[in-house]
């Protein structure tokens, strides 16, 4: 779940590249601006001329992932005209795949900020907020499409469907991420599918 590089100024994603890398890897607290500047090789002038604090850095990682969600995911996953339930299945695949080749390491850039900056920075998780709120938005408006098709009841409440499974996801995430194993990540969506298969009409 790595999101592509907004291109802007070619010195500015250069210090939002390398402190997306740290912060995935050792989070928000545990990085340091002197670590940013080493990683980027940019210099404490430059940082200043494109971010006034270390927190507007990390709004820029946070606009980075929205961005993702919003645009990349939507695109590339929910906005083909598919089969709807495909799409969902789609994305389980996609994010196997991506934890597959990062050996599960790292886990998820936004659950990781989540857990860690959710209870100590209001700022931080109200756009966290919002961000997973736009997640669950393409997962319950496919859900909607799936009902109006005839391929799930109509009596079942869509968001909290995306809910359970944008919860199932990040927790198959992070127990696939502790015991360094994808397999857990194709059981876990294994079951999402068969949980959402049983919404299905009789």
């Amino acid at each position: 779940m790595r999101p592509q590089t907004v291109r802007g100024s070619r010195t500015k994603d250069r210090v939002i590249d390398a402190a997306f890398r740290l912060i995935h890897r050792q989070g928000f607290n545990n990085t340091s601006l002197e670590d940013i500047l080493r990683e980027s090789g940019v210099g404490k002038g430059n940082f200043y001329h494109y971010f006034e604090s270390k927190d507007e850095l990390g709004y820029a990682i946070l606009d980075r992932l929205a961005f993702w969600v919003t645009e990349e995911l939507g695109r590339e996953v929910f906005d083909r005209g598919e089969d709807p339930l495909e799409e969902i299945f789609c994305l389980f695949e996609r994010i196997a795949s991506a934890q597959r080749k990062a050996a599960c390491v790292g886990g998820c850039p936004l659950g990781n900020l989540a857990l860690e900056m959710s209870d100590i920075h209001d700022g931080f998780r109200q756009r966290i907020g919002e961000i997973l709120r736009n997640w669950r938005d393409h997962i319950s408006e496919a859900i909607t499409r799936a009902q109006e098709q005839g391929q799930l009841a109509r009596n079942m409440h869509s968001q909290r469907l995306a809910d359970f499974i944008i919860a199932g996801i990040e927790g198959a995430i992070l127990s696939a991420r502790v015991h360094k194993d994808p397999s857990i990540l194709d059981g876990c969506f294994d079951e999402l599918k068969r949980h959402v298969g049983m919404y299905r009409p009789d």
